[in-house]
């Protein structure tokens, strides 16, 4: 589900594209955790943590803000954080610290709108057992 209502793109996503980037391929570890920490701010317990692992899911699977919030909580909290830190360029710093984790690429845009198929039977064709088919089989 890459593309938001409206059909725009995954803000996110369209950052780490723009940026040449995959994305980490997993929430942050405790010692990735440490390398990053001191690039943003304290925050309300676990807060930033679950922000910036939220925004890495968000980008792994374009999922909308809401689907995410189960696991990651406030995504409200981590969609402003991203905007900030994407425009600050801190969001671009903590890449580069974690260059060397494993990475994913963002998925696929997926150009079919959603579509509704329906089949109709018309009873004119329909065989009753027994009879022969126009075709004579």
């Amino acid at each position: 589900m890459p593309l938001r209502r409206g059909g725009a793109r995954c803000t996110v996503q369209k950052w780490y594209q723009s940026a040449h980037l995959d994305v980490p391929a997993a929430d942050l570890s405790e010692e990735q955790w440490e390398l990053v920490r001191h690039l943003l701010p304290q925050g309300y317990r676990d807060r930033v943590r679950r922000s910036v692992d939220a925004i890495f899911a968000k980008a792994r699977t374009g999922l909308p803000w809401p689907h995410l919030r189960g696991k990651y909580g406030s995504t409200s909290t981590a969609s402003k954080y991203f905007t900030e830190w994407a425009e600050d360029g801190t969001w671009a710093e903590l890449n580069s610290v974690l260059a060397d984790v494993e990475r994913v690429p963002t998925p696929a845009l997926d150009l079919t709108p959603p579509t509704r198929i329906e089949g109709r039977v018309d009873p004119r064709v329909i065989l009753i057992p027994g009879e022969r088919s126009r075709t004579g089989s």
